[in-house]
């Protein structure tokens, strides 16, 4: 999917949670309705092409690894559309929501851009955002065609706001070369976290400054999966209470901050100046948690190429945790262009742009049957594992309206945690306070 920065990957609401056990893997689903949908869409291009208006809109994203698969599908609609064509702006994930910031009260935000559900009821609390309820109660749109209910993410106060674009779970990346070298077997779906650590400590050589695994303070593509395994919660599922405190979740903090200690995985230090990713890429580090978003970054590695893949997570005493998220299609409410965005968002949200995204490796594409294309754009790749892992994922924990507070503030507790200046348990209780606090004041 598209880069996240670290946890902040893109977030499904909590209504997600029941739908994702029907979810699987998405090319499973049914496919009925994709034909209303590819009707819609021919419709609605000949509609915006009978205008005499040429237009330019802007479509701004943050991640310049799937530019070529947006800058594909703008053509393919303009193609259809000869008089609107479509400008791909990539602002960079660290600059993107301090420009969307400026730009939203300005009335300047671009016409249709990426949305994260992180940041999702800042921007549609504050009217900055297009309804498209009308679109879907018309017809227009079927918020049915989407897997794991993503349809559901973007939604406040009973309007409908974006059209789902992508979703990821998180996956085992591992440097085959370090377990042939350590003659340790490649991790499978029969790993559990015993084995994960077992592994860790053979692989790692600390004297030549490679580990075995990356045990990294982070949410999304870190620790949030291990509480989850261990059957511990990040927050209750009714979103009225942090999981941080609960036994199990520090239990499970506490094992990953162990192979620190125990010079199985680099430092907090040495993953603060160098990105354990990047140590992965260059082949310092066997084992790490990242999401599929970040395959085609780390495939571009001269030093790994062809010397890694990816394993499910390994399960835990519950289960094996998940994080899934998913990213939207928005367009501006101060947009000049609407009629003619709403085509363009239209046209992201059906499966022939699904299908340029899978097939060119972008994402996986959120629209139902789509998925397998996107499997098979790197057959040298487990990338299976992401698709099988959806069906029993955990919704990323955005939909409430205390995420945007106690999120920042989450990572500033654990990082004194992680640096050794308090205990993990100590961090992991602050959390949980400064969490309730931050729920209880915004109900």
């Amino acid at each position: 999917m598209a880069f996240r920065k670290k946890a902040w990957l893109s977030g499904v609401g909590m209504t997600v949670a029941a739908a994702l056990a029907l979810t699987g893997c998405g090319s499973n689903d049914s496919n009925g309705g994709n034909a209303s949908s590819t009707t819609n869409n021919a419709a609605g291009g000949n509609a915006a092409s009978a205008s005499k208006e040429n237009v330019t809109l802007t479509y701004t994203i943050w991640d310049q690894l799937q530019q070529p698969a947006m800058e594909a599908i703008g053509k393919e609609f303009t193609a259809e559309n000869p008089n609107i064509k479509v400008k791909v702006e990539v602002i960079p994930w660290n600059d993107y929501w301090t420009k969307m910031s400026a730009a939203a009260p300005a009335g300047t935000l671009p016409d249709v851009f990426w949305m994260h559900s992180g940041q999702f009821v800042k921007y549609a609390s504050g009217k900055f955002l297009e309804p498209i309820t009308d679109k879907v109660q018309a017809g227009e749109i079927n918020m049915d065609d989407y897997a794991a209910n993503l349809g559901s993410i973007y939604q406040l106060d009973g309007q409908n706001y974006a059209i789902p674009k992508d979703f990821d779970t998180i996956g085992l990346a591992y440097n085959k070369e370090l377990f042939d070298q350590a003659g340790v077997p490649y991790p499978d779906d029969t790993w559990d976290y015993a084995k994960l650590a077992e592994a860790a400590k053979q692989l790692s050589q600390p004297d030549k400054g490679i580990y075995g695994f990356a045990a990294k303070m982070d949410t999304q593509g870190g620790y949030w999966n291990d509480m989850l395994a261990n059957g511990g919660s990040i927050i209750s599922a009714d979103g009225t209470k942090s999981g941080y405190d609960d036994p199990a979740s520090i239990e499970a903090l506490q094992a990953r901050y162990q192979m620190i200690l125990d010079k199985a995985s680099p430092s907090h230090q040495q993953m603060t100046d160098t990105d354990s990713t990047e140590m992965f890429k260059s082949g310092k580090i066997a084992m790490i948690f990242e999401g599929d978003w970040r395959t085609t970054d780390i495939d571009g590695s001269d030093i790994i190429k062809g010397k890694w893949n990816w394993a499910p997570l390994p399960k835990g005493k519950a289960k094996r945790g998940d994080i899934i998220n998913g990213l939207g299609n928005v367009m501006s409410a101060s947009g000049k262009h609407k009629d003619e965005a709403w085509q363009f968002l239209k046209f992201l949200g059906s499966k022939r742009a699904a299908e340029i995204t899978a097939q060119m490796g972008a994402a996986i594409p959120a629209f139902k049957d789509t998925q397998a294309a996107w499997v098979q754009s790197k057959p040298q790749l487990n990338l299976q594992v992401f698709i099988d892992q959806a069906a029993d994922a955990t919704p990323y924990p955005a939909g409430t309206k205390a995420y945007p507070v106690w999120f920042p503030k989450e990572s500033e507790i654990m990082a004194q945690a992680w640096g050794g200046k308090i205990s993990i348990e100590e961090g992991a209780k602050q959390v949980a306070a400064m969490m309730n606090q931050a729920i209880a004041d915004n109900k």
